[in-house]
C-alpha cells in the first residue's frame, strides 16, 4: 500500500521521521503550515493508493480532483499520526473525507494511553525508578515524579463509623480510582485505629494512611504497621523517633505563614529536625490554602520547594474543592495540573460534601492525563483520556432542511387524565433508580435499574401503562432521575 502524506514546512521534519517508519512518502507544500496549502500548489507525478491531509482541512475533495489521488483526512494532531499509520490496515476502509482519522482512532488512542500508564506498574520500571531519591514506596505503591500522581482519599471521622460504613467508603473510593485509603481520626481512640486498619487489611485494601492530630492514635497506627502517616509539625515530631514509615511533614498544624518564603523556611526546619530524629521516609506538604486565603502564595511555595528539593510532595486539593461552590470536575483537573507542574506525588481529598462527590474519580483520571501530558510534552488534550462529562469537545447535530410550512409552536397541557393501570413513584438511591408502581393507591411492584431505558422497557413488558400521555411523562421523569443519579444531583419527582 502506497501512501502520501501532505504537510507544511514547519512540521516536515517530524512528518518525514514518522513516514520513514512506515514507508510512506511525504509531500511538503510551499507553505509553513499545511492548513494553508491549496490544491493548485501540488505537483505530484507518482501514483498512490491514497493521500492523507491534516484532519483540520475541509477541502479533501478539491485535492482529490486536482491530483487524481484518493484523498482522506488524517489526524488533527501530529502526535497521533504515528498511531494512525500503525493502525492503517485496521481502519483504511473507514477513512473519511469529512471526519478526521483521530475520531476513528479514539479506541486505539485510549488503548495506547492506558498502555503507557500500565508500563509504570511493571517490576522492571518500578525497580529502576526507585533508584532516584524523589521516588519512594508507600506500602507497595511507588510514588514520586516518575509515576502518575497518586490519589489519597480520606474517610472522614472514621472513629464514628461502623466497620460496615468504613468498608463501604473504602470500597467506593477504591472503585473510583483511589490509590491510598486514609483513615481520618478527629479524636483519640487507639483501639478503633487498630480495628480499622485490621479491617481494611483483612479485605485486601491497601495502602492505608492515617490522618490525625492525636499522638496516641499515631502510636497505635505505627504498631499496626500503617503505610503512611499524616501529619507531623515540630510539636508532633518531638514525640517520635526512628520512624521508617513514610511520614508527611508540614510547616505547622495551626498558624501557617502566608508568605511563601517564611512558610518554606518553617517546613525546611521541620524536615531537618525530622531527619535528626530518625525519620527515614519524608513526604513534604507546604499546605494548600483555599481561594482568597493564600492559594496563590501556597502554590508558589510548592513550586519553589520542588525546584530546591527532591523529596516527594503531598497536596491537599480538598482544601480548595470543598471550600468552593463550583462543579468539582474542572477544578480538580486544574489543581491536578498545578500539582503536576510542582512535581507533587500525592493529591489528597475527602469527598466530604455532596458537591465534591466524584472528586476521587476526577482526580484519578486527571492524574493520568497530567502524567501523559508531561511524558509527551504536550497539553493535556487529545490524550485518549478526558474529563468531559457535561460538555463535549465538538458538538455534532443533524440539520433538518425540509421545507414544511405547517410549524406549530409547542404548548403545555395543564389538565391530566389518570392512567387506568395505575401510577409510578420514582426515587434515586445511591447508584440506582427505584420505580414503584401503584394501583388503587397501593404499591404492586418495584422496578430497579441503572438507566431510564431498561426501566421503560420493563414497564412496557409488564404492561403497566396504557396512556400515551402517561408514557411520555414517565419517560421524561426517568431521564431526569438517571441524570440525577449519574451526576450527583438532587431528584424529586415532578
Amino acid at each position: 500500500m502506497k501512501i502520501l502524506l501532505l504537510t507544511g514546512k514547519l512540521a516536515s521534519k517530524r512528518v518525514k521521521e514518522i513516514a520513514e517508519k512506515f514507508n510512506c512518502d511525504v509531500y511538503v507544500a510551499p507553505v509553513d503550515v499545511a492548513l494553508f496549502a491549496k490544491p493548485e500548489m501540488l505537483k505530484i507525478k507518482e501514483s498512490y493508493d491514497f493521500m492523507l491531509i491534516p484532519g483540520e482541512m475541509k477541502n479533501s475533495e478539491d485535492f482529490e480532483k486536482k491530483t487524481g489521488i484518493k484523498t482522506y483526512l488524517g489526524t488533527k494532531n501530529l502526535e497521533e499520526l504515528e498511531l494512525l499509520l500503525k493502525n492503517i490496515d485496521k481502519i483504511k476502509d473507514k477513512l473519511s473525507k469529512s471526519m478526521p482519522a483521530c475520531e476513528l482512532l479514539k479506541h486505539e488512542i485510549k488503548k495506547k494511553a492506558m498502555a503507557e500508564i500500565e508500563k509504570t506498574k511493571s517490576e522492571e520500571y518500578i525497580r529502576e525508578k526507585l533508584r532516584y531519591e524523589w521516588n519512594i514506596l508507600v506500602g507497595e505503591l511507588p510514588i514520586g515524579r516518575d509515576f502518575p500522581i497518586r490519589v489519597l482519599a480520606e474517610i472522614v471521622g472514621a472513629e464514628k463509623l461502623s466497620n460496615e460504613e468504613i468498608l463501604k467508603k473504602a470500597r467506593y473510593f477504591k472503585s473510583s480510582g483511589a490509590d491510598i485509603i486514609d483513615l481520618g481520626f478527629g479524636k483519640e481512640n487507639t483501639e478503633r485505629v487498630r480495628e480499622a486498619i485490621e479491617l481494611l487489611r483483612k479485605h485486601d485494601i491497601s495502602p492505608i494512611s492515617i490522618d490525625t492530630n492525636e499522638i496516641e492514635n499515631i502510636r497505635a497506627a505505627i504498631e499496626a504497621k500503617i503505610d503512611l502517616i499524616l501529619s507531623f509539625d515540630r510539636e508532633m515530631l518531638e514525640e517520635f523517633r526512628n520512624i521508617e514509615i513514610p511520614s508527611v511533614i508540614v510547616p505547622s498544624m495551626k498558624n501557617v505563614p502566608k508568605n511563601p518564603g517564611e512558610r518554606l523556611a518553617l517546613l525546611e526546619e521541620n524536615i531537618n529536625y525530622a531527619k535528626k530524629r530518625g525519620f527515614s521516609k519524608i513526604v513534604a506538604d507546604p499546605i494548600l490554602n483555599p481561594l482568597n486565603h493564600g492559594l496563590v502564595e501556597s502554590i508558589i511555595a510548592y513550586k519553589k520547594f520542588s525546584e530546591k528539593y527532591t523529596l516527594p510532595l503531598l497536596m491537599g486539593v480538598g482544601n480548595v474543592t470543598e471550600l468552593l461552590d463550583a462543579d468539582s470536575i474542572g477544578v480538580n483537573a486544574l489543581l491536578c495540573g498545578i500539582a503536576s507542574e510542582c512535581n507533587v506525588g500525592i493529591v489528597f481529598t475527602p469527598e466530604h460534601s455532596d458537591k465534591a462527590k466524584g472528586s476521587v474519580r476526577e482526580l484519578s483520571l486527571a492524574s493520568k492525563m497530567m502524567f501523559l501530558s508531561k511524558k509527551r510534552n504536550s497539553p493535556p488534550k487529545d490524550l485518549g483520556i478526558d474529563l468531559l462529562l457535561l460538555k463535549e469537545k465538538r458538538i455534532k447535530r443533524e440539520k433538518f432542511d425540509a421545507k414544511i410550512k405547517n410549524i406549530i409552536k409547542a404548548k403545555r397541557k395543564h389538565d391530566y387524565t389518570p392512567d387506568t393501570k395505575g401510577y409510578f413513584k420514582i426515587f434515586v438511591e445511591d447508584e440506582k433508580i427505584v420505580c414503584v408502581h401503584f394501583k388503587n393507591n397501593k404499591p404492586t411492584i418495584i422496578i430497579e435499574g441503572t438507566n431510564a431505558k431498561e426501566i421503560c422497557d420493563t414497564i412496557i413488558t409488564l404492561d403497566l401503562i396504557s396512556s400515551t400521555e402517561h408514557a411520555m411523562y414517565l419517560g421524561r421523569e426517568l431521564q431526569r432521575a438517571e441524570f440525577a443519579m449519574r451526576y450527583g444531583k438532587s431528584y424529586i419527582q415532578d
